[in-house]
């Protein structure tokens, strides 16, 4: 099981790789409820409706986190938003790394010592094995400057990655 936050999930749909990512990685992509409420709660967004497909057609699942307590903790102590905070108390609870493009996450990940991957990561690995081309790639990046929160700084490291 991988965890994905509702950042990335939305990023992956926007910039039209989810499908890819999910057919390439090995273990199913899991959120919390509250990331699946995040992704698919504005109905006539096109990214909203792709979300929800892959539920229903169950290439991604959704699973409740089971200790409130954790929850809370995490919540606070890192001063993340819920579907974070839950997206990180299912990695806890089941030993499961993150999708995340969060700040915040990535630096409580680190600081828990969770195993995390980024939009841009993924797509450097999707191009590096061959599941999407050259010219795939360089549009995945024009997508991530257009729908991403990245620094130019990060862009242009994703840009060099991909040569």
């Amino acid at each position: 099981m991988i965890v994905i936050d509702s950042s990335s999930l939305i990023l992956l749909a926007k910039i039209g790789i989810l499908d890819i990512v999910i057919k390439s990685i090995k273990q199913k992509l899991t959120v919390p409820e509250q990331v699946y409420s995040e992704c698919t709660s504005k109905k006539t967004l096109f990214d909203a409706q792709i979300i929800e497909k892959r539920f229903e057609e169950r290439s991604i699942a959704r699973k409740d986190i089971q200790n409130r307590e954790l929850y809370n903790k995490v919540l606070k102590d890192f001063n993340l938003g819920r579907g974070e905070a839950e997206a990180i108390c299912l990695c806890i609870e089941f030993k499961a790394g993150i999708i995340t493009d969060d700040k915040k996450a990535i630096n409580a990940c680190k600081i828990l010592k969770i195993k995390i991957a980024t939009a841009p990561k993924l797509l450097i690995q999707l191009y590096k094995k061959n599941f999407i081309t050259k010219v795939e790639a360089d549009l995945a990046v024009e997508q991530i400057q257009k729908f991403g929160r990245y620094s130019d700084e990060i862009i242009n490291k994703l840009k060099e990655d991909l040569e």
